[in-house]
């Protein structure tokens, strides 16, 4: 991290209170989050005109259509193809609900998920059994699936002319400048082509994320590893959220389901040991389907799992060792942090502080005048105080101390009458 420089940004001026009755029946607050702000001042010179973003999932989709509408001309590589395929349900925060109207894709994204049939912002939280955990009992969500997300914004892309080139890998090079040249390399073989040196890579390509290991940046834990499982069961609850703690002895284990209003299916992740990373993929469907049936208060079976049976899935706070490289590149979403699922981070986090970070670092050049040096710093400082802010709120989850029988978590999140 780029500590020896500490920028302060003038203090940018706060919009006009407003107010606004969605046909949704939802009431989202009269004043938009900090993220929403837009940027102050003229631009004197545009010393950044392109970008080229690695990944185009929801984080790297959010951060094209932003710059576009900076007047950058902007370009996406990605691994497949844009096939929606990732039926993933989780809680949108109301800040993201914010940014996806902000983004032009919240009107979509409300259809696709039948926030008609049910209100978002308003939930209350009843006990299953033993004490409830109120620890969320304010939260204002709405059950989205992800693809939906994802496709209403690869959408919203291509209409501003966005170029989206599927099935390529990119290729970092570094220069004498400083700066990466980018080399696109089609991922079923074929020709390679030189994408030249764009003035901003953003790295949006996921947890995995081969760019930055080829930059050579450590992913750090910060956290002991918790092992889950994680399917889509043809079980419908609805547009509920329900989340029980089971004890093995005094450790709690996690389990959660996250229904939709629109599919006849629900998103199951439990909670195990390292010896799921023994079993088998039908030893693993049987013991989500045990936990299921206790999750959702009815017979689950292997058959009824479909869509990521068998696989398990590696938690823990981790983080990128630098959020940018070079003079033109910087991390995104999960390429530059992973942490708790039951804390609302990973997408929330990408589409809000993410995306408004990166922001930051066009306007900090473009219009008032900062370095890139001065520029990419402040992303580093934004970017490792949202990352520790996350990883704080999860760490109960995820550092794997013992917890006490009187911890237990078991309660589920109902639309209000």
């Amino acid at each position: 991290m780029r500590g020896q420089v500490r920028t302060v940004l003038p203090a940018m001026a706060a919009p006009q209170a407003r107010s606004q009755k969605l046909t949704d029946s939802v009431q989202l607050s009269q004043t938009p989050p900090q993220f929403l702000f837009p940027p102050t001042g003229e631009v004197t010179r545009r010393l950044i005109e392109n970008a080229l973003v690695i990944g185009g999932g929801p984080a790297g989709l959010a951060a094209a259509i932003k710059l576009a509408e900076r007047g950058m001309q902007v370009v996406i590589l990605e691994m497949r193809s844009p096939d929606y395929s990732r039926p993933h349900h989780l809680n949108a925060r109301e800040d993201t609900l914010h940014s996806l109207r902000d983004l032009g894709v919240y009107e979509q994204v409300r259809q696709a998920s039948g926030w008609d049939e049910h209100p978002v912002c308003e939930s209350e939280w009843k006990p299953l059994h033993g004490q409830a955990d109120l620890t969320l009992s304010e939260a204002s969500v709405g059950q989205v699936r992800i693809s939906d997300v994802e496709r209403a914004l690869f959408e919203k892309s291509q209409k501003m002319g966005i170029l989206f080139m599927e099935g390529q890998t990119a290729q970092l090079q570094a220069e004498k400048d400083g700066n990466y040249s980018v080399v696109a390399r089609p991922v079923h073989g074929g020709p390679a082509e030189s994408m030249g040196t764009p003035d901003l890579v953003v790295v949006a390509d996921g947890a995995n994320s081969p760019t930055r290991k080829d930059l050579g940046i450590e992913f750090i834990d910060e956290s002991s590893p918790r092992y889950y499982l994680g399917a889509l069961v043809d079980v419908p609850i609805g547009p509920d959220f329900r989340k029980v703690g089971l004890h093995d002895g005094n450790q709690l284990f996690h389990m959660m389901a996250t229904g939709h209003s629109k599919y006849p299916s629900t998103w199951i992740s439990v909670e195990g040991d390292a010896r799921l990373q023994t079993m088998s993929a039908e030893e693993r469907n049987r013991y989500l389907a045990e936990r299921g049936s206790i999750l959702l208060d009815r017979t689950i079976t292997p058959k009824n799992i479909g869509w990521g049976s068998g696989q398990m899935t590696i938690v823990q706070n981790r983080r990128a060792e630098e959020c940018t490289a070079g003079r033109n590149v910087l991390l995104i979403g999960d390429a530059l942090r992973t942490g708790s699922v039951w804390v609302s981070g990973g997408l929330n986090l990408a589409l809000t502080t993410d995306v408004y970070n990166l922001e930051q670092v066009v306007d900090n050049i473009n219009l008032r005048g900062l370095s890139r040096e001065q520029a990419l710093a402040d992303y580093d400082i934004r970017s490792t105080l949202a990352t520790e802010a996350w990883h704080v709120a999860g760490s109960d989850e995820l550092e794997g101390r013992v917890k006490q029988l009187e911890d237990n978590v078991s309660y589920v999140c109902l639309p209000k009458a």
